[in-house]
């Protein structure tokens, strides 16, 4: 048994990569693609002469990056293995890829798709499991698994990954029951997105609190993110946000079957108004309004002083700075923190370490730092992880790293099958979870507290909180029925009676100003910079400058009714 690898795009994205497999079929290599971003071409990076096939493509998660090159790399017939949440939107993505990208051979991938929950043979010998990877909504790693008689060899696959889940979807599992001989690591790193995304939710909640106009701009799968944690994050706190995503992100959030509390769904609107509300959130792409539906709504608030736009971008960008309406950018690139990274070797232990999606001193800075073979080369070379000898060692490795590692791997041993041809465990499932855990995607709950107060109640003339009428007043926290003397009884039954008295006056006084005065409903505005403005919901409405109003806040404690003077 021979297994190698080789990168397949060493000079662009580096999130691509091929397993070769030797000894499994007669005269043929079994060649497994994981991933096909930015120039990978397989047609030269294997050598059918030497019976080199392309046998099949692993896709971790519908990323640009990630399938870019898909549609040009199918020579050979490969299945293309993929999980659950991203076969489900792979064809709406797709589409946007070649509108918008120059994607070709749609309708070839989507005939060569095919959709592992378990799993799945590729070839004699070896198979393959998606286990999950946190990330964005859907994304898997893949665990291979490769017998040569009685001995099995494991190569565990992160893809772009996280520890947190991702709109219900879980995160990557440093406890998986299984010992991984192989390691390929991407080792993209973020150590601020927890805070980035604190800080883009609870902005995004300040602005429609003061009853701003808000779209927010950002890719599809985040955009579906967004709204997942808006959602259920305002529905735990009962003060529900009405939410709707626009486009290319409603068609994701449909495919994906989600239901979250108080979001609906335009994939095609006529008018900008038909989506924008005020005090509402919409969600749209790209996540910079240079085209597409978020051009289209930004073009509708740029010269709202009252309106704002959230850009979220997940690669390097030029956000939008420029425009009457209040502006935010948040970088929010999904990736693990650096000690997660370590994280992640010291709980899998591996032989050999395979470094990707980092290059230069990003990536060269692993080769020392952990108990095994570190490999984070820059070509298109195919490397030998396994012959006949065993485990191989990186050419730079010194003979005192190599004797304690393969002295490591003699200790450890392979794991015997038995006898069975397959040796099963279990291994976490890759669909979403039923229950919601906002902690877990990453948000800072406490933190969001602080930011976003609860929402006051409505308040009498004397700053009592206000009853209904069939409603008495509660008592006072420090005295209980249990522990009062008859005097605090009578003062407090005197409270009572006053506090009635005035919730009393106080809607007779509403019952006056109703049938005296012409009431109008109006959001409030924080332009920003102190000033406050009141946006009338009927814009058809004569009022003069100057004109003075008396105001009056709605039990809702969401609307301004403004009544004109009498």
């Amino acid at each position: 048994m021979h297994i190698q690898f080789q990168h397949a795009n060493p000079h662009s994205g580096r999130e691509s990569l091929i397993l070769r497999f030797d000894g499994l079929l007669a005269d043929q290599t079994v060649c497994v693609l994981v991933d096909a971003g930015a120039d990978v071409d397989t047609t030269t990076l294997l050598n059918e002469d030497a019976g080199e096939y392309l046998t099949a493509i692993c896709l971790t998660h519908a990323h640009l990056d990630h399938y870019q090159s898909l549609g040009t790399n199918l020579s050979h017939g490969p299945p293309i293995y993929t999980g659950d949440g991203t076969a489900r939107i792979l064809e709406d993505v797709l589409e946007t890829g070649r509108e918008h990208h120059g994607f070709t051979q749609t309708e070839e991938v989507l005939n060569r798709l095919e959709l592992i929950t378990s799993w799945t043979q590729i070839a004699p010998g070896l198979r393959v499991h998606p286990v999950p990877a946190g990330h964005t909504p859907g994304a898997t790693g893949f665990l291979f698994e490769v017998t040569d008689d009685d001995v099995r060899r494991t190569i565990l696959v992160t893809g772009d990954f996280t520890t947190r889940r991702a709109a219900g979807y879980p995160g990557f599992n440093l406890d998986l029951p299984v010992e991984v001989d192989t390691l390929v690591l991407t080792a993209a790193t973020n150590d601020e997105f927890e805070p980035t995304l604190t800080d883009a939710i609870g902005t995004i909640l300040e602005r429609t609190r003061a009853g701003s106009t808000v779209l927010t701009t950002a890719s599809g799968l985040t955009g579906v993110q967004t709204a997942y944690l808006l959602g259920h994050l305002t529905d735990q706190w009962d003060d529900p946000l009405p939410i709707t995503l626009v486009g290319h992100a409603a068609k994701l959030y449909e495919s994906l079957e989600y239901t979250v509390p108080n979001a609906t769904t335009s994939p095609e609107f006529s008018s900008p108004t038909d989506v924008l509300t005020a005090g509402s959130v919409t969600i749209a792409g790209p996540e910079v309004p240079v085209g597409g539906s978020s051009k289209r709504l930004f073009d509708s608030i740029r010269d709202d002083p009252g309106a704002t736009l959230v850009q979220l971008t997940s690669g390097p960008s030029d956000p939008l700075s420029s425009a009457t309406c209040t502006t935010h950018h948040f970088p929010l690139s999904n990736h693990p923190t650096t000690d997660t990274i370590d994280a992640v070797v010291d709980a899998f232990a591996p032989i050999q370490t395979i470094i990707t999606h980092q290059q230069g001193s990003a990536a060269t800075q692993y080769k020392d730092k952990y108990d095994s073979f570190v490999w984070a080369t820059d070509d298109t070379d195919c490397y030998t992880l396994l012959d006949d000898a065993g485990w191989t060692p990186p050419p730079w490795v010194t003979e005192q790293t190599t004797r304690q590692v393969r002295a490591t791997a003699t200790t450890n041993g392979s794991l015997l099958t038995n006898g069975s041809a397959e040796f099963e465990y279990s291994l976490p499932i890759t669909t979403r979870c039923n229950d919601v855990d906002l902690a877990a995607e990453g948000l800072d709950l406490e933190q969001l507290r602080t930011q976003i107060p609860s929402r006051p109640g409505p308040r009498l003339s004397n700053g009592a909180p206000e009853t209904k009428a069939d409603e008495t007043p509660p008592m006072p926290a420090e005295t209980s029925s249990e522990s009062r003397s008859p005097e605090d009884t009578e003062t407090a039954e005197t409270q009572t009676v006053e506090q009635s008295l005035a919730a009393i006056d106080e809607r007779l006084g509403r019952i006056e100003s109703a049938v005296t005065s012409r009431e109008l409903t109006a959001h409030v505005v924080d332009a920003g910079d102190g000033t406050i403005l009141l946006r009338l919901d009927d814009p058809s409405v004569d009022l003069e400058h100057g004109q003075e109003l008396r105001v009056r806040l709605s039990s809702r404690d969401l609307d301004t009714d403004a009544a004109t003077d009498q």
